[in-house]
């Protein structure tokens, strides 16, 4: 298996969704789903990515996406803080 050609991106959240309920704030984790362009294509992501909890829904934010499959995105950075 050969490496991923990765490309940066800027994209909007669309949706999201939290690994523990809402109410619990501390040690949870959210995960978004971006709406993008990439050479005048609108796409939308098939995965979603670690985003820190204050984002939410038309937020913008920079990540990578499989050059061979647009619609599959990275986050820009191992860790999100």
């Amino acid at each position: 298996m050969g490496k991923i050609e990765k490309k940066e991106v800027v994209g909007n959240i669309v949706a999201f969704t939290t690994v523990l309920p809402d109410l619990m704030d501390f040690r949870n984790s959210k995960l978004a789903t971006f709406s993008y362009f990439i050479d005048g294509k609108y796409y939308i992501s098939e995965n979603s990515i670690p985003v820190p909890m204050r984002y939410g829904v038309g937020n913008t934010m920079t990540f990578k996406y499989n050059v061979e499959k647009p619609t599959e995105i990275f986050p820009r950075h191992y860790f999100v803080i």
